[in-house]
């Protein structure tokens, strides 16, 4: 059998886990309580709250599921989940093998540093079993498109406290449902703030706070924003559980659902990201580099973003995702020789930052006008360039996305920094006539712009989300989309 792989019994496909080697049966940990790695069917009866196990075990199935839950806010529910003397061998195991097993554990994901990964551990097989013969059946009647022939997980530990994790930034999960169960110990604070789904205009708006309790668990989707409050006082850790649905991945849904609103509202500041909002700093100050850390901000994620919008001419082969919402220059120069590539490459460089200069732009802010460069055919150009109706090269265009509009530069002139530059002075300046992308048919010149200091769209980047995750992207105005 492959390693990270599990029988589901005979006849049945083999389960691909989110495995990280299991060092319990590679005999390099010994552990505390071997009943947890050891006959889960039988062992994780006993270790449920008898309110679950009896809404799992009645006739009625899901009207009894759903009867033990609790539903603390739109598609977020809690309920009873693991008792008592479940919640006291987890802490015990876990802080065993900190202790004992330190150099071999990974930390649980890309945002939270202290914890660690069940499964690598060798607990894979406990957690197989709850998810599968336990958690199924809810998250059936509950997310029945997310938890279609839902097989795969990622199980872990995290563990908030002061000089630690003391929060964690908002985000979504990589995950498709999530299950988070508080195990301990004492603390105050420490709550979790739920905002929108990412896909509705109000994903920046304040739905609910969930106090934890030991031993309950909280359910909801993967693609919900939200985010860890700082604990106040003592220790809180946290069993969480992603399940991940392969069918539901493979849909035209799970592309949709991942896909943030376009017309974000303004944002509530409890429901704002360091690590994905751009306009984080429109709102609230930016947090000091201990802040961030103790949040668990991806700052190699905020710092790339960064240095990719401090350069004056982009990409567009890897276009970011403001050539959804901002006009953007796009000048395409594949198959001309180098020298003549370098040569209107740099003129581009030249009007980029003039104009950037011109509109006040700050340091990490994504400008009124972005500036792009095709050097090679590949990646999004060919996309762009039927979005510019643009044919020759050198070509020039303005494409603006959000307003379904191109400009075209159409000439017998020959391409120099003169004529670039009095084409976008004529854009900024409402002098262009603006074409339908889906249509040819000239229309007014535009309104001009003005020349002011410009303010970063609102919507999270295209980054990984979350704990570790692959995050959604910005979905721009109807109809169009580069990205």
């Amino acid at each position: 059998m492959a390693e990270g792989e599990a029988a589901t019994g005979k006849g049945q496909p083999k389960l691909r886990k989110y495995f990280f080697g299991d060092i319990y049966r590679q005999g390099n940990y010994v552990p505390l309580h071997p009943e947890l790695f050891e006959n889960p069917r039988e062992n994780l009866k006993r270790w449920l709250a008898p309110s679950f196990l009896a809404a799992v075990s009645a006739r009625d199935g899901e009207k009894s599921l759903k009867e033990a839950l609790r539903e603390d806010a739109p598609s977020i529910y809690s309920f009873e989940l693991f008792n008592a003397e479940f919640c006291a061998k987890l802490l015990e195991e876990v802080s065993h093998a900190q202790q004992t097993a330190r150099e071999a554990l990974d930390r649980p994901n890309g945002m939270n540093r202290y914890g660690l990964v069940l499964n690598q551990l060798g607990l894979e097989p406990l957690i197989s079993e709850l998810q599968q013969e336990y958690l199924m059946p809810l998250m059936a009647a509950l997310y029945p498109q997310e938890s279609e022939d839902c097989r795969d997980h990622h199980c872990f530990i995290v563990r908030y406290k002061a000089g630690e994790d003391v929060g964690l930034d908002m985000h979504e999960d990589d995950s498709d449902v999530t299950l988070n169960v508080c195990l301990g110990k004492e603390f105050s604070g420490a709550t979790l703030s739920f905002c929108g789904l990412v896909t509705d205009a109000n994903h920046r708006k304040m739905q609910y706070t969930y106090a934890h309790e030991k031993g309950r668990a909280v359910l909801h989707l993967g693609r919900q924003r939200h985010g860890a409050d700082n604990i106040e006082s003592g220790e809180r850790v946290n069993f969480i559980l992603w399940s991940v649905s392969h069918k539901y991945r493979a849909s035209e849904a799970y592309q949709n659902h991942r896909l943030r609103s376009s017309t974000s509202d303004p944002p509530d500041r409890i429901c704002l990201s360091y690590t994905h909002d751009r306009d984080y700093t429109k709102y609230l100050p930016k947090p000091t580099k201990a802040q961030a850390i103790s949040r668990g901000v991806m700052l190699d994620v905020v710092e790339r973003r960064l240095e990719i919008y401090n350069r004056p001419v982009l990409d567009l082969a890897r276009p970011i995702d403001e050539i959804n919402s901002v006009p953007s220059i796009c000048l395409f120069l594949e198959g001309l020789p180098p020298y003549r590539q370098h040569q209107l490459f740099q003129s581009l460089m030249e009007i980029a930052e003039e104009v950037h200069d011109s509109v006040g732009k700050r340091d990490g802010e994504v400008p009124s006008i972005l500036f792009f460069v095709a050097l090679q055919p590949n990646g999004a150009v060919p996309q762009v360039r039927e979005l510019c109706a643009a044919t020759a090269s050198p070509a020039l265009a303005i494409l603006d996305v959000d307003k379904e509009k191109r400009y075209r530069w159409e000439s017998d002139q020959d391409l120099d920094t003169a004529v670039l530059r009095d084409f976008v002075r004529d854009f900024r300046e409402g002098r262009l006539k603006a074409e339908g992308i889906a249509s040819p048919e000239a229309e007014p010149p535009a309104e001009p712009m003005e020349a002011m200091p410009v303010e970063a769209p609102s919507g999270p980047s295209a980054s990984t989300s979350s704990t570790g995750s692959r995050s959604p992207t910005e979905a721009p105005g109807p109809g169009c989309n580069v990205l």
